[in-house]
């Protein structure tokens, strides 16, 4: 991630940590002025932007936001969509094309005990009705973007 960078770029931002983020070595050097969880108050921007923080993994947690104005769900790692052509690394990973979502090997971290968490944090997406769909990787959606998340979803 570029978030040192970008930080750097805008001193004035105010810079969010999501759960775990200032322990990994990407946010070395970051100073972050809020974080997001649960025993966290909400973020000024709650009224326009819901967020969902992805529990359950052993590893790693992220948030995800939805703009209400715009119906547009943005979600980081939790679906990715490459195009073709590209790697079979992707592909045993079920990332690629139309039929893209939650890498494999993030996908068994939830395991065995983590999938209830998950799984609440998957209702909270749906919820959202998204009519757009951003994501860090691969392809983005411009409608129906709720089909596409649940379908993404499908293994939860």
């Amino acid at each position: 991630i570029f978030l040192k960078e970008w930080s750097n770029k805008f001193p004035d931002a105010i810079v969010y940590a999501s759960p775990g983020l200032e322990k990994r070595e990407v946010a070395k050097g970051v100073k972050f002025d809020a974080r997001f969880g649960k025993d966290e108050p909400e973020p000024p921007f709650a009224n326009e932007i819901e967020s969902v923080i992805v529990c359950g993994s052993y590893v790693m947690e992220e948030v995800e936001f939805f703009h209400k104005a715009s119906k547009t769900a943005i979600i980081c790692d939790l679906i990715q969509r490459f195009p073709e052509p590209t790697g079979i690394m992707l592909k045993l990973g079920g990332v690629v094309g139309e039929n893209g979502s939650t890498p494999r090997d993030w996908r068994i971290t939830f395991w065995p005990f983590g999938k209830g968490e998950l799984r609440k944090s998957r209702d909270a997406i749906l919820g959202w009705k998204a009519e757009k769909l951003i994501i860090a990787h691969g392809t983005c959606v411009e409608s129906n973007a709720s089909d596409v998340i649940e379908k993404a979803l499908y293994w939860i």
